[in-house]
């Protein structure tokens, strides 16, 4: 798979993503405060890591699916740009595990990671994926874990 810089990436080059114990928090109270709706979100980026959540409302309203609201998403993206860069991408899964469906490989547009916050068990759990995809607007795509450290 090719990196950023058009260079073979493997699985042993993808870092860790450190996420603040504050900012894990806010996502999974924020995924559980939307039951029985999957949540979403974006995180922005200052210097080497996360540093803020940004908890967006799921225009889909679905237990199952999950939409960015447009105008949302462009104001959110303002203050991301404004304050540092898009971080990640999250969403929840009400029922289960905390791994990208079909769908979620389909509707991945960004370079960044896509955490998922499962709700499926307590206490929740989160994960996060690089889905690598040779164009964005392919249905598929290589799906690569990365590794999440709450601190």
């Amino acid at each position: 798979m090719a990196g950023e810089d058009g260079n073979e990436m493997t699985e042993d080059m993808i870092e860790d993503l450190v996420l603040p114990a504050a900012i894990a928090a806010a996502m999974i109270e924020h995924c559980e405060s939307e039951r029985p709706n999957e949540a979403c979100g974006l995180l922005g980026r200052s210097g080497d890591g996360i540093s803020q959540v940004y908890p967006m409302r799921n225009a889909a309203a679905s237990p199952v699916r999950y939409a960015l609201d447009p105008q949302e998403q462009l104001s959110v993206y303002r203050i991301i740009e404004d304050a540092g860069s898009l971080g990640g991408v999250y969403h929840s899964h009400t029922r289960t595990e905390a791994y990208p469906s079909p769908t979620d490989v389909r509707m991945a547009s960004e370079d960044v990671p896509y955490l998922i916050v499962s709700l499926a068990s307590q206490p929740a759990s989160i994960r996060a994926f690089r889905i690598i995809k040779a164009n964005w607007t392919d249905e598929t795509g290589e799906i690569i874990e990365v590794p999440v450290v709450v601190h």
